[in-house]
């Protein structure tokens, strides 16, 4: 039936099935439904006994309308004046008595008289329910024996129908607390009584979570039958508790007395106990993922499989005796039970080997004679040392790796005490490991342990042991088995080394000078004590590399280390972060200190010399200084702090060492340019870069103008320059991304403007220009968008340019076949920019700022600026004068040559009109962009 209702009722009806509900739900519902039940044989008596009650007193209203009425129309009805019978019709009418009224004189007219729907209370459904009789009552108007017509009226049941529901409604509500509040008390007596069977539901689901020792306290309050159940829930719990102990012992017996493995439906072992391993021969590592075919004896016939396998695929236990061939080749018999574990759908998903080893009963029933030899085979297979003890501790068998291990035979071993043959250290051992060496009866069943072997040799072997006592007629042994775990400690010494150690200097990795240094900052913090941390980055290393290659380079860092590790005091920890980089840890040691040390470790790096292939180089080094005290936060924190004091001292030139100061102004910028370049990837995620261009004019009439593409940072409603910005983008590397980020604006707003005949250059940071992928990017932009690479062009400063000479010599080649422009920014700052200028075959040269400032005061300027100008038109370029600020000074410009003018005089810089976001950017789609780093500033 719930097939068919609405999902809402259909787990209504399923949450009120019987099953589902409790006993007190149970009881509460039968006492409601017993009191509903009731209410509803009492409501059709009441209705039956009402409604003809109301039937009777309709039939004597009635008859006393007709009576009243008769007398009212009599006297109109003689003199024929029925407009006054109409009215005396429409009184009881109006007055609600009547619903229909009728009047037949003697000559055949009719008048009647039919009440309008009434305003009641009551519902239509009621009035269906009561289903009131409506009389219909004639009378003749017969006066001294002269007929005069007849009156037929029926009465109205509206107002008795009203006065039965406003009844009904206050029985019903009456009905309804009476229910509730019944409810309410049988929920409360239910609720108290029931409470030890609400505990043992409880008790019941702390059981079913795995908590077998739980117990219910038996209430004397409660009723006996509850008293008596929970007895027995705890006799029953008791039991429970106990069975699943004896089955988990039992577990253990199995798993220490049977071979258990299992295997998928395919027959490859996925599981194998120790005894398994044991039996076979072969490690767990050697058996998981093989085919149990790979103990195959061919001792059976394949019919024998073949039964073997229709049984346990149907589902059935198969139980049987199974020869099966070791590793070593050796046959052993096992009683084995296979048990297929079947899932949901009722068919095996795995299946479960129980094996016994029988071996020697059949080896008894063939020929008692061989099982010695057999049992020395297997020991003697076994690359473990096993040793036997009587149950006076004294050594009865030694297997061949024993006799090597313990530098003894076995003849000269028989008989002698096993705490005389063999001394060790416990290693990560248990307290009393030792104790089941020296008595046998202290060995305990898979006892396990590991120590440091003194052989007789002088030899100190790392080992692993496990004993478990051994029974014979003679009383009880022990039997021991040690493994020689030498290799594996020097293996994992090793991995440890490696993990902590740099592979080519041998100092400390970046990992451990961070742990070390978060050791340092806890005795800083708990102790007071004072240390010092200092980050040294080497100069000129590169310059190595380039020129000689990087096993030169190599060679060159391990000298370098060993340099330096020979000119630390004895509390230093010296250790190689990556690269050029190293970090030294300077315990105990006072800032002003520290300072001393490392001028000196600097100088020792400079004074150092390098030979290779006849060539000499020198080195030169910069380190920062981080103090370590109360005050420190992490370690990470003061590796930033020294990073940026060597990032200052290698600013002030080659050799230099700088202490971190937190108040110091120079610190505070470069924090607060960290936070300008952590507040970089949000600003580019959320748009609040704008490109601003300003106009480059020609001086001559018929040139064509430019702009030079600027960018500004709109937050919090203003504005902001890019002055503060760009410096922290240099410094942290993200400078590409916001000069490709440029370079799509530039390129879709130039692809949505096909009318503007202007060039636009954009400026390029350093690490641009020696990026190689970036002329590519540039011409997927243009093949992209539609735009000629001619409508572009691009800035570079001199100093860039000349650091990446290559490069730039590359890329301007590479832009100007794409037909983009190329103009030298900055020209002039350099000294040696007249050497480069015939290297970098530019469209324009930018005459710096600097020199065309104080042109109008400094006639030198003037010189140098009618030079590079007169040099750019002798190179074929255009040159172009910057930072022009009035007329006077732009008249001068035209007057020596100067071929275009930029600067406020000029045009102020101004937003790209009609410019949108573009939404979807290639370089954040297409790979070729790299996501801001995200940047922690130190508070």
């Amino acid at each position: 039936m719930s097939r068919h209702l609405s999902p809402p009722l259909a787990r209504f009806a399923h949450a009120l099935r019987p099953a589902r509900l409790s006993t007190q739900g149970r009881v509460l519902g039968a006492a409601l439904l017993v009191m509903l039940t009731v209410f509803v044989l009492a409501g059709q008596q009441a209705l039956y006994i009402v409604r003809q009650d109301a039937d009777a007193a309709l039939r004597v209203q009635a008859t006393a309308q007709l009576a009243a009425l008769s007398q009212a129309v009599a006297d109109p009805a003689i003199w024929q004046d029925y407009l006054a019978v109409r009215t005396r019709l429409r009184i009881p009418i109006d007055q609600g008595n009547l619903q229909h009224v009728e009047y037949v004189a003697p000559d055949g007219r009719v008048i009647r008289e039919q009440a309008s729907p009434p305003t009641v209370d009551r519902p239509d459904w009621f009035a269906r329910l009561t289903r009131l009789a409506l009389p219909v009552m004639q009378e003749d108007l017969i006066i001294q024996g002269t007929y005069y017509g007849h009156l037929r009226i029926q009465p109205s049941a509206h107002a008795y129908e009203d006065f039965l529901w406003h009844l009904g409604t206050r029985l019903f509500i009456l009905f309804s607390f009476a229910m509730g509040l019944l409810g309410w008390l049988i929920h409360a007596m239910l609720r108290i009584n029931l409470k030890d069977l609400t505990r043992l539901s409880a008790t019941a689901h702390q059981i079913e979570s795995g908590d077998y020792s739980v117990r219910l306290p038996v209430r004397t309050s409660s009723p006996p039958e509850l008293q008596e159940s929970t007895r027995a829930f705890n006799y029953m719990s008791a039991a429970l508790e106990r069975l699943l102990t004896d089955l988990g012992e039992q577990q253990k017996a199995l798993d220490s007395a049977a071979s258990v493995s299992e295997s998928d439906l395919a027959g490859n072992i996925t599981l194998a106990n120790d005894l398994f391993c044991i039996l076979s021969g072969y490690t767990r590592e050697e058996l998981i993922g093989q085919n149990h075919r790979i103990l195959n004896s061919g001792c059976h016939a394949p019919a024998f499989f073949t039964r073997l396998w229709k049984t346990i695929t149907n589902g059935r236990t198969w139980r049987g005796e199974i020869c099966n061939r070791a590793k070593d080749g050796r046959l052993f018999w096992t009683a084995t039970t296979i048990i297929p574990i079947k899932g949901d759908d009722g068919l095996p998903q795995k299946y479960l080997s129980i094996r016994f080893d029988i071996t020697q009963r059949k080896i008894d029933e063939a020929a008692l004679s061989n099982e010695k030899e057999r049992w020395q085979v297997t020991l003697q297979s076994i690359n473990d040392a096993v040793i036997v003890t009587n149950p006076h501790n004294q050594v009865t068998y030694l297997n061949p790796a024993a006799e090597s291990l313990l530098g003894i035979a076995l003849e000269d071993a028989q008989l002698n005490l096993l705490s005389e043959m063999i001394q060790f250290d416990r290693v990560n051992g248990d307290e009393d490991a030792p104790a089941c060496f020296l008595s046998s009866t202290a060995a305990l069943h898979g006892q396990t342990g590991s120590a440091e072997l003194h052989t007789r040799y002088g030899q100190h072997l790392a080992i692993s042991y496990s004993c478990a006592p051994l029974t014979d007629q003679d009383g009880l042994g022990a039997v021991y088995v040690l493994r020689d775990e030498t290799e594996k400690k020097e293996l994992l010494d090793n991995l440890r080394e490696m993990a902590f150690h740099d592979t080519l200097t041998t100092l400390p990795n970046r990992r451990a000078v961070e742990g070390r240094l978060a050791r340092a900052l806890r005795t800083a913090r708990d102790h007071g004590q004072q240390h010092a941390f200092c980050y040294i980055d080497l100069d000129q290393f590169k310059l190595v590399n380039d020129t000689c290659g990087h096993s030169v380079g190599d060679s060159l860092l391990m000298d370098i280390a060993q340099t330096m590790k020979a000119a630390l005091p004895a509390h230093a920890y010296l250790g190689r972060l990556g690269g050029d980089e190293f970090g030294l840890i300077l315990f105990d040691t006072r800032p002003d200190e520290a300072n001393r040390i490392c001028r000196q470790l600097v100088q020792r790096i400079r004074d150092f010399r390098f030979e290779h292939k006849g060539r000499r180089f020198t080195l030169g080094a910069c380190a920062g200084v981080a103090p370590i005290t109360q005050a420190a936060t992490t370690a990470g924190d003061l590796m930033i702090q020294a990073d940026m004091a060597c990032y200052r001292a290698k600013s002030e030139g080659s050799g230099r060492v700088m202490l971190y100061e937190a108040d110091e102004v120079g610190f505070r910028r470069l924090e607060t340019e960290m936070g300008w370049a952590a507040d970089f990837a949000q600003a580019l995620e959320a748009n609040q870069f704008l490109p601003y261009r300003q106009l480059i004019r020609p001086t001559s009439r018929g040139g064509q103008p430019h702009y030079e593409v600027l960018i500004r940072w709109q937050r919090d409603g203003v504005v902001e320059g890019p002055a503060k910005l760009l410096p922290a983008l240099e410094r942290y590397g993200q400078a590409p991304i916001l000069d490709r980020w440029m370079l799509e604006a530039v390129v879709s707003y130039l692809a949505a403007q096909p009318d503007d005949n202007a060039v636009y250059f954009i400026n390029l940071s350093g690490k641009t220009v020696a990026d190689e992928s970036f002329l590519g990017v540039v011409c997927h932009m243009l093949d992209h968008y539609g735009v000629e690479g001619s409508r572009l062009g691009f800035e570079v400063t001199e100093t860039a340019a000349v650091v990446n000479l290559g490069d730039a010599q590359r890329l301007i080649h590479g832009l100007r076949e794409r037909g983009c422009q190329f103009a030298l920014d900055d020209f002039g700052r350099d000294a040696s920019s007249f050497f480069y200028l015939k290297h970098l075959p530019a469209d324009f040269l930018k005459i710096d700022g600097a020199f065309v400032r104080g042109m109008l005061d400094d006639r030198r300027d003037q010189a140098i600026v009618r030079s590079i100008a007169q040099l750019a038109s002798d190179f074929g370029m255009h040159s172009v004068a910057e930072q022009v600020e009035d007329a006077n000074m732009a008249a001068l410009l035209e007057d020596m040559g100067v071929d275009y003018l930029q600067g406020y005089h000029i045009h102020r810089p101004e937003a790209f009109p009609y410019w949108q976001p573009v939404t979807n950017t290639l370089t954040a789609t297409g790979g070729h962009a790299v996501r801001p780093p995200h940047l922690t500033l130190i508070k």
